[in-house]
């Protein structure tokens, strides 16, 4: 084992066959290196650092346990696509509920590559919101499109503002319900820009 100094200025093809041969400083220094990104990558969809961690945890004890088998060349990528399909796999088994707000704002922060993506969003959820109950599609327009605070539209329509509330809950639901099919695609073309 060599100093920790000496494993961090190493290149990562290095510090792989160091790995290959069970060197756990190269693995640390590996650990060190990506799980940040890694972590980033997922806090940004679900914003929920237990499900975070807990992934990119799994990714690095799975690059652990098939370290004497793996033949990787460009250890960035494969994390990259290694992360991305375990994300793409919590999402198929509906463990995580995904922030749609953040998916939007990663969608808009890779704005060049992502317009397609971007309207694509845009148009379904149009159509969800055009698909709501009259009463719950008005609430829900008043809150993000017109930036009425609960109070506002309860006093606007003489209504509760646990009605309000209510309403609001059923429409982001519904909404997540309806582009659960397209949320992966979204996600893995979010994540290929994102390393």
């Amino acid at each position: 084992m060599l100093p920790d100094k000496e494993y961090q200025m190493w290149p990562d093809a290095e510090l792989l066959e160091l790995l290959r041969h069970d060197d756990r400083k190269a693995f640390e220094t590996l650990y060190h290196k990506y799980s940040g990104k890694a972590y980033h990558v997922a806090y940004n969809l679900f914003r929920d650092s237990d499900v975070c961690e807990d992934l990119v945890q799994e990714l690095f004890i799975d690059l652990w346990a098939k370290r004497n088998s793996l033949r990787i060349t460009s250890l960035e990528w494969y994390l990259k696509v290694a992360i991305k399909n375990r994300v793409l796999m919590y999402i198929r088994t509906q463990k995580a509920t995904l922030d749609l707000s953040a998916i939007a704002t990663l969608t808009q922060k890779y704005s060049t590559d992502s317009k397609l993506i971007q309207n694509d969003i845009s148009h379904l959820l149009e159509e969800g919101v055009e698909r709501l109950p009259e009463k719950c599609r008005q609430i829900f327009t008043l809150s993000r499109k017109e930036y009425l605070s609960n109070k506002e539209i309860a006093s606007r329509l003489n209504i509760s503002t646990k009605t309000v509330e209510n309403q609001i809950t059923i429409a982001l639901r519904y909404l997540r319900v309806s582009l659960n099919d397209y949320l992966p695609l979204v996600v893995a073309a979010i994540l290929t820009y994102y390393f």
